[in-house]
This record gives C-alpha cells, sequence and structure tokens, in this order.
C-alpha cells in the first residue's frame, strides 16, 4: 500500500511504503525534514498530524506531552502514514543540520579518467549523513585530509558520492595510490550554504567549471527529486579537466523532457564563455542561476547575468 503525504506549510508532498516512517520515506523524496538522532530518543522529528491517519510502526523512548498528542503530535521516525495524510513540521535549512563526525567505509574508488576518480562512502547503518545538496564535507584517512563537495542526492540513503581529482593534496594522492574497499574514512561536516531554494519553482541554469560539477550534480538530482524547478539547463565548462560524466549528463537529458545540457571548452575567452552560457536566455527575470567555478568567472556571469534582468535573489554562487 502506497500513502500520499503533504507537508504544511511548505506543501511538499511524498509517498511512503507500507511500515515506512514518514521521516525515512520524506529523505528518500529529497524533503529535507528537521529530525536530530532518528530513533525515538531526542524529539527532534516532533510533528502534528492535521488530517489522516498514522499507526506507530517503531519503538520510542522520547515521552510527548499528554496535551501535544490530543493535538496530534507524533515523531516522524516512529510513525508510518495509512492514507492520505497531512503533517505539519519544519524544513531543515543549512544553517539547521549541525556537524556531524561519521566513520564511513569506503564502497569503491571508480577510475572516471586519468585525473578524476569518484569515491563512493557508505555510512553506518544506524548514523546517516546529514546533509542538503551542495555541501561539502572534510575527509580523512591514514592522517591525511581533505574538503570535497558531495556529487550524490541527500534522497540517496547512505550512500555519499565525492569526485577527487588528480593534484598536489595529500588525500588525493591517497586516492590515486589506492585506497582499498572497506578502508574506514572519517567524514565531517557538512558545510556551506551552496543549496536549493525549496521555495522556487522558476526554471533553473546551472553553471559548472571542470570539478564544480560535483556540488552541480548533487542539486541537479536534488531538484529531480523535489520536482522544484519548471527546467534545467546545464552548462558544463571543461578546463584543466575533460567533461568527465558525460555520458551521465546524457542519460538525465534522454530520459527527461526539462532537461538539457550544453558542454563547452573553459579555455576559450572568458567574455565568450559567459556569452555562449546567456545566449539562449535573454531574459531571466523568472530564473535562477547556481554556479560553481573560478571566481573571476562567476564575477563576469553574475554582471551579465543581471543585466538580463536576473534578480540578485535568484543567483546562488560557490567560488572553487
Amino acid at each position: 500500500m502506497t500513502a500520499h503525504i503533504t507537508v504544511m506549510p511548505s506543501g511538499h508532498t511524498f509517498s511512503a511504503e507500507e511500515n515506512d516512517t514518514l521521516l525515512e520515506a520524506a529523505l528518500r523524496a529529497g524533503i529535507p525534514l528537521s529530525y536530530g538522532c532518528s530513533s525515538g530518543n531526542c524529539g527532534e522529528c516532533l510533528a502534528r498530524v492535521l488530517s489522516g491517519t498514522v499507526v506507530k510502526v517503531r519503538p520510542h523512548d522520547y515521552l510527548i506531552k499528554e496535551a501535544d498528542k490530543n493535538k496530534g503530535a507524533v515523531l516522524m521516525c516512529a510513525y508510518s502514514a495509512m492514507d492520505e495524510v497531512v503533517i505539519q513540521a519544519g524544513i531543515a535549512g543549512a544553517d539547521d543540520i549541525p556537524r556531524q563526525t561519521i566513520a564511513t567505509r569506503v564502497k569503491a574508488v571508480e577510475p572516471i579518467n586519468e585525473q578524476v576518480r569518484a569515491l563512493h562512502l557508505m555510512t553506518p547503518r544506524s548514523q546517516r549523513l546529514r546533509f542538503l545538496a551542495g555541501q561539502s564535507v572534510l575527509l580523512e584517512v591514514g592522517g591525511v585530509a581533505g574538503e570535497y563537495y558531495i556529487a550524490s542526492c541527500p534522497c540517496e540513503d547512505r550512500h555519499i558520492e565525492l569526485h577527487i581529482r588528480r593534484d598536489s593534496q595529500p588525500f588525493s594522492q591517497q586516492v590515486f595510490a589506492g585506497l582499498a574497499k572497506e578502508s574506514v574514512v572519517q567524514l565531517t561536516g557538512p558545510d556551506g550554504g551552496f543549496v536549493i531554494q525549496l521555495d522556487s519553482r522558476r526554471p533553473i541554469l546551472f553553471v559548472a567549471w571542470d570539478d564544480g560539477f560535483a556540488p552541480i550534480k548533487s542539486l541537479i538530482q536534488h531538484a529531480m527529486s523535489l520536482e522544484v524547478a519548471e527546467s534545467m539547463h546545464l552548462y558544463w565548462l571543461a578546463d584543466t579537466l575533460a567533461h568527465y560524466q558525460e555520458n551521465y549528463v546524457r542519460s538525465l537529458a534522454d530520459a527527461l523532457d526539462d532537461f538539457e545540457y550544453t558542454l563547452l571548452d573553459g579555455r576559450a575567452d572568458p567574455a565568450q564563455l559567459v556569452e555562449q552560457v546567456l545566449a539562449a536566455h535573454p531574459d531571466l527575470s523568472h530564473s535562477d542561476i547556481y554556479a560553481a567555478g573560478p571566481a573571476g568567472f562567476l564575477a563576469s556571469l553574475r554582471e551579465a547575468a543581471l543585466g538580463r534582468n536576473l534578480s540578485i535573489l535568484g543567483w546562488h554562487e560557490e567560488v572553487m
């Protein structure tokens, strides 16, 4: 049996299978509901059932006051929806998510090309990483550390993907030298505010420079899971790195009617690159732009986009 849940006041909707808790189903749909321990101890996932039927499927130690129970209060980590349910619950922003330290294990080190490795980590079953698409984490193994952007979606449960480029950083050298499967990698984070604005439904332009594609990929996946954008167009500029996950991007375009992509040579003149990105968008007054890349390029792109009527509230950047 599939139940349908609406979250108020945000208006987000998601589906849940039988015995899925409200929290599990929402997180799998990419909806960042506010929660803490996810095991019934802290009470931070307390929500109010406005309509519909829920049933307790897991025990919890947190005591809900009788007065709150009478008003429909439940713990989202312990209750499941039985039919069409409307709940009142908070949505977490970047500032609401605490930094966590988690001992993850290497699931795989995927050699994409000579310059990039995709590092796939798994968190313990009891300690999923809370983060928003577009954020970064600090990784440490064997006494060396490095900060990298998460390339996967929060909706992917315990799996975390990161793109490690070959450079002089000790962590990168460790990965390229051979990081064994099941190696323990300590993860600390998340950090950063380069995240999707959940209250916008406008078309989105995503702009990535080299491995700035990592946070952009995470944002694209999150936007897809939440269905928050009318349409999406990715512009990926490759300078020192190739378009190392071009096949993945092509598969999105083949599968989705509302997703397009353009691959550009980042070695071209900066002014020309800005024009190539914006050429098909003469009026940006009803659009959002999420861009990750070098400061100089972002400054030029921002100025040109504002000149095409982009609202300052629609500009989101991450300098890399």
